[in-house]
């Protein structure tokens, strides 16, 4: 795998543990499912977990869809604007340092504090509902998986090719998707892992800080083309 192609996985794992997914996955979960919490018993039983998992399923494939068609887009504009692509990876690595410092607690942007989710009071009936859910996921979700996305894009952009764009943004999403769906498998323990590893999340948040800070580095100084290169060479 190339460096694009692991920083794209390790930023979907690291946004599932961003504050504004993990906390609310079991209630996701809950939600595609259509089943009551308070109905301990039927959860347990085998027919709902298979039930949950195929949901948990169809609601990966609604927010894959929506990010690979933002690489698409991404890596088409920046093909159209390859002549400045100098100054395009330049900017973008300052917005990435911005917003890494950001995740850091060394600044604070406003805009990026407020939450944006797209609630559903009820979710659309059937396999379509969900992968609808799975959608609305995506496009109305917190900002604070905005800033890890847009480094993806920002590299998509790079590409000069729709399909790298469409490689890029789909092992983002299968990072986020993996544990997604170990949730959905572990969902009778879940509750119980997540208030016993929950303190992982702001670990995850720092990560996260680190990791955009030094892609926005790279980027602005020239040397992630020349990393990218040597790490392929001797992989």
């Amino acid at each position: 795998m190339s460096l694009n192609g692991i920083i794209a996985f390790t930023s979907g794992i690291l946004s599932f543990f961003a504050p504004c997914v993990l906390p609310l996955v079991p209630s996701y979960l809950i939600f595609i499912s259509r089943v009551s919490i308070d109905n301990l018993e039927e959860m347990k039983t085998l027919k709902y977990r298979r039930a949950m998992f195929l949901h948990a399923v169809v609601f990966v494939l609604g927010f894959s869809f929506v990010f690979v068609a933002l690489g698409v887009s991404s890596s088409m504009i920046g093909y159209f604007l390859s002549t400045y692509q100098g100054y395009i990876l330049k900017i973008g690595g300052a917005i990435l340092i911005v917003m890494g410092l950001f995740y850091l607690n060394i600044i604070r942007i406003p805009v990026l504090d407020q939450e944006r989710v797209v609630h559903l009071k009820e979710k659309p009936i059937g396999i379509f509902g969900t992968f609808f859910v799975g959608v609305t996921f995506c496009l109305g979700w917190s900002p604070c998986i905005g800033p890890v996305l847009s480094s993806i894009l920002i590299i998509a952009s790079t590409e000069g090719s729709a399909w790298r764009g469409v490689y890029l943004l789909s092992i983002y999403s299968l990072g986020l998707a993996i544990p997604f769906l170990v949730s959905a498998v572990l969902f009778n323990r879940l509750l119980g892992l997540l208030k016993k590893y929950g303190y992982l999340v702001r670990y995850a948040v720092k990560i996260m800080g680190v990791l955009l800070v030094c892609i926005g580095v790279l980027l602005i100084t020239g040397h992630f083309g020349r990393l990218s290169q040597w790490l392929e060479q001797i992989l």
